[in-house]
């Protein structure tokens, strides 16, 4: 019997999903009772756990996914803190402003590095400030900015000469 061109297509698809026709069975013939039996399984049947529904309830689990969530961001922060607290409070690191802007600046834009790794890079990459230089420049960057306005060396304190002042007032209450 010839297919037709449909029939061939749709058997090129299938290619070795098609079942192999059992032998004496006729090809288009209707499956055995058994292998109907065996395929098609009621709804109704418990799977083999017993529960037709097992697991936990929704309500178990949100109160378990909002547990978790909550435990989680609180370990998140708290694991982020102690990094930030190790890559600023490293020895080399600390008290440098220099260093501690450049550890702050790589660890937010590094998030995958650990603070230990932060502190060394910064320690290897970056040259340490002195204090006194920080200081004395400071100074100068305030009195450049100011400019004329800066205040000159401080002025005499000025003193009162009493008796002067007495002595022109009781000239003045004579005369008048």
């Amino acid at each position: 019997m010839a297919k037709s061109i449909l029939a061939a297509i749709h058997d090129a698809m299938l290619g070795d999903a098609v079942e192999p026709v059992p032998e004496g069975a006729e090809p288009g013939a209707p499956a055995s009772d058994a292998n109907q039996k065996e395929s098609a399984m009621s709804k109704d049947d418990a799977p083999a756990g017993g529960d037709k529904k097992p697991g936990i309830s929704q309500a178990e689990h949100d109160a378990a996914v909002t547990a978790a969530s909550e435990t989680g961001k609180a370990e998140g922060a708290k694991a982020e803190s102690d990094r930030l607290a190790a890559a600023l409070g490293a020895e080399g690191v600390k008290g440098d402003g220099g260093r501690m802007a450049a550890a702050l600046d790589l660890a937010i834009k590094s998030p995958g590095m650990s603070g230990a790794d932060v502190a060394a890079f910064v320690v290897a990459n970056v040259s340490p400030t002195k204090a006194a230089d920080t200081a004395a420049s400071y100074e100068q960057q305030r009195l450049a900015a100011a400019g004329p306005a800066a205040p000159s060396a401080p002025a005499k304190k000025a003193t009162i000469d009493t008796s002067a002042i007495y002595a022109s007032r009781r000239k003045q209450n004579q005369e008048g």
